[in-house]
């Protein structure tokens, strides 16, 4: 097998998704690495515990859109919805993966999307998360064929951990089309960027001519997004060690970065 794929140890890309967006973009870009390294494709599909309890008081109602009928919800109907949309994306991955000749697997939880995921992070797991649109929306499943590499303008937040070597290999991994470029950011007194930046051009000379350092005054969500803005990366790239815990900063971060995000463990 490749070199990067023993310097990553991963094992599984996870696509993580939640009933407010099916979009199948963070699935495009997931089998694009579980391509190239030949690994597992998971998708995993949590349901919202907040909304199915929110659902179940007496006191809750829903208004129709067109006819302002006030009516009670049926915990019921929510759950069989849930259903059909987790299995519309089992089948869109089961595609997919089954053109590319790859492993899938494909698991239902109920919970809130980042307690399910960190569940099950370690350094062999690579998460994608969808950016949150401003509607909720349902992609149709398209045809892809082979995951052929895009370009992309990639951002990889390091930390001097092991978990942010591996998130800057697999921002690189993700930009290696032609027209891409890889912003490499790190907290101003880390001096990390430049030796990372001098690894990858000895792995691959046209690296450095693509690739530039931004300094970032923390980790904070504001500090990341206004990285985000700076770039104007399509996917930001972060290792564990720099990833929001909290899940209230998380969604902040999925919902003001607006692009694609991916943790690495």
């Amino acid at each position: 097998m490749s070199e990067m794929r023993n310097e990553l140890t991963l094992q599984r890309v996870v696509v993580a998704i939640e009933p407010r967006n099916l979009s199948t973009q963070s699935l495009a870009a997931a089998l694009e690495l579980a391509q190239s390294l030949q690994l597992e494709l998971a998708g995993l599909f949590v349901e919202d515990r907040n909304l199915l309890r929110l659902a179940a008081l007496p006191i809750t109602r829903e208004v129709g859109a067109v006819s302002g009928a006030v009516r009670e919800i049926e915990v019921g109907g929510i759950e069989r919805a849930l259903r059909v949309q987790a299995e519309q994306m089992r089948g869109a991955l089961a595609r997919f993966a089954g053109e590319l000749d790859l492993p899938w697997s494909f698991r239902v939880e109920r919970g809130e999307l980042l307690e399910r995921v960190l569940a099950q992070l370690s350094e062999t797991v690579a998460v994608f998360f969808a950016p949150v649109p401003r509607k909720a929306q349902i992609a149709k499943p398209a045809h892809t064929g082979p995951a052929m590499p895009v370009p992309r303008k990639a951002l990889a937040v390091v930390d001097p951990t092991p978990a942010g070597s591996r998130a800057l290999s697999v921002a690189q991994r993700l930009s290696v089309a032609p027209g891409s470029t890889l912003a490499v950011a790190s907290v101003k007194t880390q001096k990390v960027v430049p030796g990372a930046i001098q690894e990858m051009s000895k792995s691959s000379p046209t690296a450095s001519n693509r690739t530039h350092a931004v300094r970032l005054e923390n980790t904070g969500i504001d500090a990341l997004v206004n990285a985000v803005r700076i770039t104007a990366c399509d996917i930001l790239v972060l290792g564990s060690g720099v990833f929001p815990r909290q899940q209230s900063a998380f969604r902040a971060l999925l919902e003001r970065a607006r692009c694609l995000v991916v943790l690495v463990g």
